[in-house]
């Protein structure tokens, strides 16, 4: 019986701290730009809890996970963060969405692509976003 009871008890603790997650902000540069300005703007908003965020060429793509109570304000907040990052980097293309399936991929394109498969997977992004809206 006290066997069951420390087992019980050990698995709580583990399912209850795997719920703790850290914030993760992952950036990549791609494109010798200054990316120290995107990481302030990003890490310093409180409402965002993680983000990736990819510079290639003319392009900028950031995937932002917003925290529990701004979920319901998630595509104001990346719309205003898109707003910044375009007066930040005017001659770049910006793309930032809240969606969960836009920071895995971009995310999985920092981590693992090769600089010849990324252009593709950029548009493949792009074209993602503009068909959920």
């Amino acid at each position: 019986m006290i066997i069951i009871r420390h087992l019980l008890l050990f698995l709580s603790l583990v399912f209850l701290l795997a719920g703790c997650v850290p914030n993760e902000f992952r950036f990549e540069n791609r494109a010798n730009q200054n990316i120290s300005q995107a990481e302030v703007l990003v890490k310093e908003d409180e409402r965002i809890k993680g983000a990736a965020a990819l510079f290639y060429d003319d392009h900028l793509i950031v995937g932002i996970r917003v925290k529990t109570f701004s979920r319901f304000n998630k595509t104001k907040i990346a719309s205003e963060l898109e707003t910044s990052l375009k007066e930040l980097y005017p001659e770049l293309s910006v793309l930032v969405s809240a969606d969960s399936k836009i920071l895995t991929e971009t995310t999985k394109l920092i981590l693992t692509s090769k600089d010849e498969d990324v252009k593709e997977d950029i548009h493949e992004l792009i074209a993602l976003v503009e068909e959920q809206t």
